[in-house]
């Protein structure tokens, strides 16, 4: 295959980012100061101009020398502005497939494709920021069977070429939706569902921080307390008007975490096949993630107390190529599904995955070693208290309760089996965790113990799987016989 650019909203999504960089000097620069003729304001302006011109300078020179070329048993990925960096990854190297899909991609059928390794650093993943749908499919298809045929790629590329000279757009779309329909559905939200998820996220909180954020951004340069103290004060004044304004407040928060919530998880979709899991979310912008079911590494079962209490269980596949786009985990299930429904649905999704909910408990001797623990934090924080906030001296002793409590709750809910060749370790009081793995796939098992625990003939456990980072999850204060007993388990 011949080398191919990017498609040219590279350039664009390039230029995007740099206004979102840029938006708050932006905005003081050009829209609050428009009138200004200050000579900081002035230099300003021309500094950022003369910035955005080179920014846009850059975006260009980087499309244009960033290509890709699909060859027998690899892509070679050439990027870079004004130093080229030529990268190489073979398929077998491949661990998980990411699109990550704009708004203001979706209507000229472009997506980023992001292509996951099982190594750490630079190579890490494959990035092609801007690629034609076809033009992705087509490289995810191309590795897929490599896999499953071992036939090279430019065999593949032959077959397709004839494919597409003997079939029309209409039967090229037609085998589009066969391939999709020997997917299975499991799980896709009701309206029910998202508003659930709106509530319980309490994404409608983030609206305060945002309007607060954007204040002191304006605040800096431009004073408005006086403005904000006038306002304050004529709404203070009049009850009626206060309760309208609260009443207003909380219908935009609200609406705010409701729509923010459908935005990401209205389309929300959890689909397999023989191999492959899949995972979509998003409204406006579209996110996609693949996972071959052999390269799961991992469960990993969370509950905060809220959850706790509502019965509800989030999900999330460890992976070696584990990634997150722009700050949000698409390798998680979705995030609020009831602990029973999420139950099965790991063993839908990965047959041959054998949760139990029959665990062991620690015994007493884990709650004294827990409680002998030197509470470093709250000797720290009541230090601190005391010398600068003495005052406020009674907070140390709400510290001091939450810590024993946290304890007592991590001994409570600590609990750990084996399971044939599973292993289960359940940690954390606030927070519970679960992890659930198998021995051919934990790279790592080690025991350790300190002094207060050979006394009570307890040990710590870890395993580690691979992610990134590698995923570690220790287990203290178990007794001996369970520790040595999952050692021996590890070495069979």
């Amino acid at each position: 295959m011949q080398s191919k650019r990017m498609h040219p909203l590279m350039i664009a999504s390039s230029i995007l980012r740099s206004i979102k960089d840029l938006f708050f000097l932006i905005l003081i620069l050009f829209v609050i100061n428009i009138g200004s003729t200050s000579t900081w304001v002035v230099i300003g302006r021309y500094i950022l101009i003369a910035i955005f011109i080179l920014l846009i300078i850059t975006a260009i020179v980087a499309w244009f020398r960033t290509s890709y070329e699909v060859k027998e048993k690899s892509i070679v990925i050439r990027q870079g502005a004004f130093v080229i960096k030529q990268r190489y990854l073979p398929f077998d190297r491949v661990q998980n497939v990411k699109t990550n899909t704009p708004f203001y991609f979706r209507f000229l059928n472009v997506t980023s494709l992001i292509l996951e390794t099982g190594s750490g650093g630079d190579d890490a993943s494959f990035t092609f920021p801007a690629l034609h749908l076809a033009d992705a499919e087509k490289i995810e298809s191309t590795i897929d069977r490599f896999r499953k045929t071992g036939h090279t790629t430019e065999q593949v590329e032959g077959q397709q070429a004839i494919a597409v000279t003997s079939q029309s757009e209409n039967e090229r779309n037609i085998e589009m939706e066969q391939k999709h329909s020997e997917r299975r559905i499991h799980f896709s939200p009701t309206r029910k569902d998202v508003l659930k998820a709106s509530i319980l996220s309490a994404s409608y909180i983030v609206l305060i921080p945002i309007m607060l954020s954007i204040f002191q951004q304006i605040d800096s340069v431009y004073d408005i307390d006086t403005y904000l103290e006038d306002g304050f004060q004529f709404i203070s004044n009049s009850w009626m008007v206060l309760a309208i304004a609260i009443t207003l407040i909380i219908l935009a928060s609200i609406t705010f975490g409701v729509i923010q919530t459908f935005l990401k998880y209205g389309k929300y979709e959890i689909a397999s096949d023989e191999e492959r899991i899949y995972i979509s979310q998003g409204v406006l912008s579209e996110k996609n993630f693949s996972i071959r079911k052999k390269n799961v590494q991992a469960i990993e079962m969370r509950q905060s107390i809220l959850k706790r209490l509502l019965g509800l269980t989030s999900v999330k596949l460890i992976s070696a190529g584990e990634m997150d786009l722009s700050g949000d985990p698409v390798n998680s299930l979705y995030p609020f599904l009831p602990t029973k429904r999420a139950l099965s649905l790991v063993e839908e999704l990965l047959p041959g995955f054998e949760i139990t909910t029959k665990m062991e408990r620690m015994p007493t001797s884990s709650l004294v070693a827990r409680m002998l623990h030197i509470p470093w934090i709250w000797i720290i924080a009541t230090g601190v208290i005391l010398y600068f906030f003495p005052e406020w001296w009674w907070t140390s002793i709400v510290l001091l309760i939450l810590n024993i409590v946290g304890r007592y709750l991590d001994y409570r809910f600590a609990k750990f089996t084996i399971n044939g060749s599973f292993i289960q370790l359940q940690t954390g009081g606030w927070e519970i965790t679960t992890l659930v793995t198998q021995r051919h796939k934990a790279i790592e098992f080690s025991v350790e113990e300190n002094i207060i625990q050979r006394r009570l003939g307890l040990i710590t456990v870890k395993t580690s799987n691979r992610g990134k980072p590698v995923y570690v999850k220790t287990l203290a204060d178990i007794p001996a016989s369970m520790a040595n007993e999952a050692y021996y388990w590890y070495k069979q």
